[in-house]
């Protein structure tokens, strides 16, 4: 191997003489039959050359092959001889689809957390930050109409001649392309709906009595588009028409099921998945990554992926730190029962410009409430909160509001003021009296590292799924992962040095 033609000091170089660290082929040799098959080309080489092309941004499995027949610096890299006569592009989706069905792309990524541990990267108990960023989905967004049609064509192609020649023949028209109607007049429109519905449950009815995973499966998504898209209009269900509005968990995507609409914020929104990330604060390395559903809220995904990572040997994190969208009372109180304490910004209250419910002092133990007014009130009624959970109302006396000097800064309810007091109410309560600290305000500045993180990642690629299906867009955020880091472990001295000095760099 001519390896003075390889870049000096790169991910390359660094990959060729280190990557048999965290990749080698025992690591995979459970993905294939020990007697079935031919010989074929060492995992480890196929990982390697993986790794390569998420470094480079290279999505097509073509060019990967292509580069792993031509260019110096990926032979090096792959650790074979200047003769290697490159990988077949399909290869690389069969590695892949191993890789998940054995959750391989895990242990890959968890071998540059346990090569960091056996360098003392990690110092003792560890301070981590979590958030979440969007990931554009590989499959076309479609519209009511769209969606029908794929998910017919998906039945009947799956269903065969295991369907009733009816049903087949009823939905043929709807199976090709969009058809060639006045799309500008309402009218038309809505009769081609009422087809295209009529068309569905028939063949509903017919996927009904097939026992085959690959007929229930698009059934059952055409059901569900029906019926989140769909409703009867005054008429009756003969007449059906597009419903007003977005279901929570709207299907928006035949060509890819699982992508959903998102929003980041409030005028930021995407369709695809949600990405979540937790990282060292003080080493920046990446300790987890998951892939969730882009409609999900970000506190969801906070416990379920601290767990992933508590797990890991030499990993105790004690301090997660967060945005003001982890900082929800269930939120803290599941990360609490992991073993972490949840630092998050409280956010800020709000009462149409009166008194907000902060002004308040709330006494717990004394089941009481004063107001800024200096009344105090133990009517204490019992409630719900927006999520249904138990909680109190306390009450002020509708006179005693009425004669208050302070009501027009605090109230317009004829019944007087009333304040909510919920489960985690003295939970909350600590936490935004903390945030209000020097120490916790200086530790909140530290959250914007995980920002530069998922940076970081995103220019490996992680701004759009290169694939179809959640999970093989978590395999692609591993290998995003798995990248950063053995960058990340160059950065600290982890190949080059003993513990003590890796710990100081």
């Amino acid at each position: 191997m001519r390896r003075h033609l390889v870049t000096k000091n790169s991910f390359y170089a660094r990959l060729a003489d280190h990557g048999h660290e965290i990749v080698t082929d025992e690591d995979y040799a459970h993905l294939y039959s020990e007697r079935k098959g031919r010989p074929s080309i060492p995992p480890s080489v196929m990982v390697r050359a993986m790794l390569c092309a998420t470094h480079d941004h290279i999505a097509s499995d073509a060019e990967t092959s292509r580069r792993t027949r031509v260019d110096a610096d990926w032979k090096a890299a792959m650790g074979v001889d200047d003769e290697f006569a490159g990988i077949g592009a399909t290869t690389f989706s069969l590695m892949r689809s191993r890789m998940v069905v054995h959750d391989a792309d895990a242990e890959l990524f968890e071998k540059t957390i346990e090569k960091a541990v056996a360098a003392g990267v990690f110092k003792g108990k560890l301070t981590a930050i979590i958030d979440s960023s969007p990931v554009h989905g590989a499959g076309a967004v479609a519209d009511t109409y769209e969606l029908v049609r794929g998910f017919l064509r998906q039945v009947v192609r799956a269903g065969g001649e295991r369907l009733s020649e009816e049903a087949r023949t009823a939905a043929e028209p709807f199976c090709g392309a969009k058809p060639d109607i006045d799309w500008q007049d309402p009218a038309v429109r809505k009769a081609h709906l009422g087809e295209l519905v009529a068309a569905g449950m028939a063949l509903l009815e017919e996927a009904a009595g097939i026992d085959d995973p690959a007929v229930r499966e698009p059934a059952e998504l055409l059901a569900q588009v029906i019926d989140q898209d769909v409703e009867a209009d005054e008429s009756g269900e003969a007449n059906p028409q597009i419903r007003q509005g977005v279901a929570r968990d709207r299907v928006i995507s035949h060509s890819h099921p699982e992508m959903r609409h998102g929003r980041k914020s409030a005028s930021r929104r995407f369709d695809g998945h949600k990405l979540d990330v937790i990282t060292d604060e003080d080493s920046e390395m990446v300790l987890g990554v998951d892939v969730r559903a882009a409609n999900a809220s970000d506190g969801e995904g906070a416990v379920p992926l601290l767990n992933q990572v508590m797990a890991l040997p030499g990993i105790l994190i004690t301090t997660l730190l967060g945005d003001m969208a982890y900082s929800d009372g269930d939120v803290r109180e599941a990360v609490e029962a992991a073993g972490a304490k949840m630092v998050a910004k409280v956010p800020p209250v709000s009462n149409g410009g009166r008194f907000p419910k902060t002004d308040f002092e709330i006494n717990l133990k004394a089941g009481s409430v004063t107001c800024p007014a200096g009344v105090t009130t133990t009517d204490a009624r019992p409630a719900t909160d927006h999520k249904g959970r138990p909680a109190t109302r306390f009450v002020f006396a509708p006179a005693t509001c009425a004669a208050c000097p302070l009501v027009t800064r605090c109230t317009k309810a004829k019944g007087g003021r009333q304040i909510m007091v919920g489960v985690h109410e003295a939970r909350i309560a600590a936490a935004r009296a903390a945030q209000a600290d020097p120490a916790t305000k200086a530790l909140l500045r530290r959250r914007c590292k995980v920002e530069r993180k998922i940076d970081h990642l995103q220019d490996l690629g992680m701004r759009k799924a290169h694939y179809r299906g959640r999970r093989k867009t978590r395999l692609q955020a591993l290998l995003a992962a798995t990248v950063a880091n053995f960058k990340r472990l160059g950065v600290l001295g982890a190949f080059d040095a003993s513990a003590p000095v890796a710990v100081a760099a």
